[in-house]
């Protein structure tokens, strides 16, 4: 097997950031460092990623969790808090597909296969993903209208989305539906305090087709390739 191909399936990355870790010289391969892209992996051999052993899964995996409040996506973490891929139980090497962040609350995805994280992270493949969001203040018909078009924020770039009025809470603040094609750092918090109305809450149902349905928060669930690609 190719190696770049053979290191996305050992779950350390896309098989594009793989060509940087050969690149930079952090693979092994019985030992040697190899630079050689188009190496052919054999069973026998035994691969090494900045000096730690790699083991090979054929399967893919795919984990749906539901982010609680307080847990962060990242796999490691030098203030010591809570990591959210502590709370799934598998021997197998798994990373995040995307973020959100410590507040935030909601579906993220799991995998060992680096070229399904790069096929839906990737902006060209324009990935819907849907949150239900709280804020003290109601948005104008204007301000939502704005916001589909796309708005100029000040040292970033053009953000834009779908938002869409739920509810009025009995708490005097708004709950809205808004779906995003791209995610971009803090993207829908951005927007919302553009407009000076800073998010209270905010919660991701669905990824790439995909639903939390009835998975509690700080639970997760294992689905199939078969299921993944229905979606």
């Amino acid at each position: 097997m190719r190696l770049n191909k053979y290191l996305a399936k050992c779950g350390i990355g896309s098989r594009r950031a793989c060509d940087k870790y050969i690149e930079n010289g952090y693979i092994k391969i019985d030992g040697n460092v190899t630079y050689d892209y188009s190496y052919d992996v054999k069973e026998s051999h035994y691969v090494q990623y900045k000096n730690k052993i790699l083991s090979y899964c054929e399967d893919d995996y795919i984990y749906i969790i539901n982010k609680p409040k307080g847990y962060i996506c990242t796999l490691s973490d030098p203030k010591g808090r809570k990591k959210l891929i502590d709370l799934i139980q598998t021997p197998i090497r798994l990373f995040n597909v995307g973020r959100l962040d410590y507040n935030s609350t909601g579906l993220i995805l799991f995998t060992n296969n680096g070229d399904i994280a790069n096929k839906l992270l990737h902006p060209k493949n324009k990935i819907i993903k849907k949150y239900y969001v709280e804020s003290s203040n109601k948005l104008s018909v204007k301000d939502i209208n704005l916001i589909k078009n796309g708005i100029d924020i000040s040292n970033f770039g053009k953000l834009s989305a779908k938002v869409s009025l739920l509810e009025r809470n009995d708490k005097n603040s708004f709950i809205w539906d808004v779906v995003l094609t791209e995610g971009k750092n803090r993207h829908i918090k951005r927007i919302f305090n553009y407009f000076d109305n800073p998010v209270k809450k905010l919660h991701r149902y669905e990824f790439a087709g995909i639903k939390l349905t009835n998975i509690k928060s700080g639970k997760y669930k294992k689905i199939s390739m078969k299921q993944f690609k229905k979606n």
